[in-house]
């Protein structure tokens, strides 16, 4: 009996570990930008343990990423099983947040007849908030900004920042959208300084500080060290990427006048992201 136990456990062991293998290999490949291969070892992964929420929603992902690359009728299809496995994710794991905000963006996102639905995006919102106020306050503010209620978006991440003044994620968040939405960088920047003043351990903003830098142009030197600080740091998952940074550094870099350096970076970001259309349209800029 002893034997037939541990012969049991090895094998569940192996199972695990395989399909840990693949969820791994499948955001490796969406890392690098490959959504037919994610598709694959997605699909893999859910073939061999259907009630494993992360394989739905990493395969949900990868439907969603390779649906933005597809014609109109391979997309609506594509949508309507990244909804789907989304969906599925929630229901083995009603805490799964990430699961949970990919519907919010897919309900504000999608057209009626693909199964869009601001009240649907609300209600996914408003269960995130239940479950973690920042992250709720994030998931409103995008549906309302889908909305084009650009007031009420901002009120969602000054209330964040208001319940926990000392969080960074609030500042981190709300420096996003100060740069993203209002173009607002000298606010950004100061968002951005006060979460690392909270938490210098937390990654997000070294990275968003050189990418405020790259777009704006401004605060450059600061940029330059903030994203060789995020390379040193292995991102986990829906954290930036490091081929995001490289080519943030790039973009630094070549508004510095240092055409050179700018080369690189952006063949790095290309080495590790083939898709990354940005880094390519700047690498002949430069070459």
């Amino acid at each position: 009996m002893r034997m037939l136990t541990a012969l049991v456990a090895a094998l569940t062991a192996v199972s695990l570990s395989a399909q840990t293998s693949l969820i791994d290999q499948g955001r490796a490949a969406l890392v690098r930008g490959d959504a037919d291969a994610a598709v694959e070892l997605y699909e893999k992964a859910v073939a061999q343990t259907p009630n494993s929420a992360e394989a739905h929603y990493g395969l949900g992902g990868a439907y969603g990423t390779k649906a933005q690359r597809s014609g109109m009728f391979s997309a609506a299809m594509l949508a309507g099983k990244t909804k789907a496995e989304f969906e599925k994710a929630v229901s083995l794991n009603p805490n799964y947040l990430e699961a949970r905000f990919g519907l919010v963006e897919f309900y504000a996102i999608a057209p009626g007849f693909m199964g869009g639905s601001f009240d649907k995006a609300f209600e996914q919102a408003q269960e995130i908030k239940k479950r973690d106020p920042l992250m709720g306050h994030r998931a409103y503010s995008f549906v309302y900004s889908q909305q084009k209620k650009p007031e009420l978006a901002k009120k969602e991440y000054l209330d964040g920042i208001r319940e926990q003044p000392n969080a960074p994620k609030a500042h981190s968040f709300y420096g996003q959208y100060l740069a993203n939405t209002e173009k607002n960088y000298k606010a950004a920047f100061e968002e951005f300084e006060t979460a690392l003043k909270i938490d210098p351990s937390y990654m997000a903003p070294w990275y968003h500080i050189g990418r405020t830098a790259g777009t704006s142009g401004t605060n450059l030197a600061r940029g330059e060290e903030t994203l060789k600080k995020y390379l040193a740091y292995t991102p986990k998952e829906n954290e930036p990427t490091i081929a995001g940074a490289h080519y943030w550094l790039g973009a630094i870099y070549e508004k510095q006048g240092r055409l050179g350096d700018a080369k690189q970076s952006y063949q790095t970001a290309l080495k590790l992201n083939p898709s990354l259309k940005q880094a390519s349209e700047a690498l002949k800029r430069v070459s």
